[in-house]
């Protein structure tokens, strides 16, 4: 805990550093004529899955250049970021009540209220050197099961010299479910779906603790930080290398508790000004805290990525996966299989698409020690007309653990799922009145069943009205 509060302190400092920057933008010299002092034009939040989180033109549309993320790097793939520098300031708030019922799983069979009250913030700072983005999601839920702190803060800082650059970020969240499926509306990120950084995350889907297996609700703390490095070895091809640790604890609860460190490494090389190749390669380390057991993940993939303008962007990488288990709970021996990292960000003039599906070891999500990993997320979004939108996400994952042939155990195999259909009423930029309707599935397939971590299958179904109210967007100098 003391942990997420130094980072969300420093946040802080950084929002707080800004300040006398959004005062300075009051004082141009006033007209000469009137004497009056020129006032800046109302420039509306960015739409949902807006194609860049760097810039606004002068008339509100957005303004985007070519993707310059490497393939083998440790950020998410984009439809491109804006041209130039760009810094703005958006703060919005959620409110949101739902009727939950139907699942053993989630530690509730009987017909429940959640109520939330959230704060969001998004900040972006860049010049032709360096570049901040900011998300920061703070509140709480409120229910007469459990009271409990919401929090979220991702941001990561680039940091460009001749041929060389350097990022560093962190995604740290201290929630009370999985984020598999959050709250009824398919994720965190989807409670303010006017964002300007749009839906997902500043860094790759396969980094971090992954919790794809729902468990009751419980506070749990995660945590991810990263760093990487660039040499542009020529104008069409770089090189990367990144590292990453993450941890998952949970509080109060008999679950596993994990961490994660990870190594990087990649070449990249740009064969047309739309399509760039990558030769891989991966080292996973998972340990778990207070138990003997360990295990190593070593991938070699090829990569392709194309992209288009703030048009489409999709990415598929995949190869070989050798395991190297290493403890009493999984036993000594090898596993050979197979590792994939794709996603496709599709936009139209009025529909967007997004997909990932992801194949990995991950740390079993605080059920299993480890785990062979199949995840899958799809959001389309839709404007429906001047003032209506509508969305859909679907969510996919299979987990299955590592058990030693000579155990006599059955595999212990997870599959969870979850549906969400959403529409919002937009009464101005960035505040709108929303519906959404969840389904979620956890089902567990084991002939053996012995820990108090298993939990039963069933399926949850949540009703969900909210409201969010953006403020207007304060343009930094």
């Amino acid at each position: 805990m003391s942990k997420l509060i130094r980072i969300q302190g420093w946040a802080l400092l950084a929002v707080l550093s800004c300040a006398p920057l959004v005062q300075a933008q009051g004082t141009n010299p006033a007209n000469p004529e009137t004497g009056e002092q020129p006032v800046a034009p109302y420039t509306p939040p960015l739409p949902a899955g807006s194609t860049s989180p760097l810039a606004l033109g002068t008339g509100g549309e957005v303004q985007t250049g070519p993707d310059d993320r490497p393939l083998s790097g440790v950020q998410g793939q984009s439809t491109g970021p804006n041209l130039g520098a760009g810094n703005f300031l958006v703060p919005s708030f959620t409110a949101l009540s739902q009727m939950a019922t139907g699942s053993s799983a989630s530690g509730f069979s009987q017909p429940i209220d959640f109520n939330y009250l959230l704060g969001t913030l998004d900040l972006n700072r860049a010049s032709e050197r360096s570049d901040l983005l900011l998300h920061y999601t703070g509140g709480g839920m409120f229910s007469t099961y459990l009271n409990s702190a919401v929090q979220e803060l991702e941001f990561t800082y680039g940091l460009k010299w001749q041929r060389w650059s350097l990022l560093v970020g962190d995604d740290v969240s201290f929630l009370s479910e999985s984020p598999f499926g959050f709250g009824g509306i398919g994720a965190l990120d989807l409670l303010s779906p006017d964002s300007p950084f749009g839906p997902g995350g500043f860094l790759s889907s396969i980094l971090g603790p992954n919790q794809t297996i729902p468990t009751i609700m419980v506070p749990r703390l995660s945590n991810t930080a990263v760093t990487q490095i660039e040499y542009k070895v020529s104008p069409r091809s770089s090189w990367t290398a990144a590292g990453s640790y993450g941890t998952l604890d949970f509080l109060g609860a008999r679950y596993i508790n994990s961490a994660e460190t990870l190594f990087q490494t990649g070449y990249n090389y740009s064969v047309s000004p739309l399509s760039t190749i990558a030769v891989i390669y991966r080292f996973d380390d998972f340990r778990f805290p207070y138990l003997t057991q360990g295990i190593e993940n070593h991938v070699v993939e090829l990569g392709y990525g194309r992209n288009v303008t703030g048009r489409l962007s999709w990415h598929v990488a995949a190869g070989p996966s050798v395991i190297m288990l290493r403890g009493p709970l999984t036993g000594y021996a090898n596993q050979f299989s197979w590792a994939l990292d794709s996603s496709l960000d599709y936009r139209m003039d009025r529909t967007s698409l997004l997909i990932s599906y992801d194949h990995l070891v991950t740390g079993g999500s605080g059920v299993l020690t480890g785990a062979q990993t199949g995840q899958v997320q799809a959001t389309m979004q839709r404007k429906l007309s001047a003032k209506w939108q509508g969305s859909v996400s679907l969510g996919y994952a299979s987990n299955g653990g590592f058990v030693p042939p000579s155990a006599g155990l059955a595999k212990m195999d997870y599959n969870s799922w979850y549906a969400v259909v959403r529409a919002d009423h937009q009464f101005r930029p960035g505040t709108a009145l929303f519906v959404s309707y969840e389904a979620q599935l956890q089902a567990i397939n084991s002939a053996v069943c012995g820990s108090p971590n298993c939990g039963t299958s069933g399926v949850a179904h949540e009703f969900s009205v909210g409201f969010n109210f953006g403020l207007r967007p304060i343009s930094l100098p």
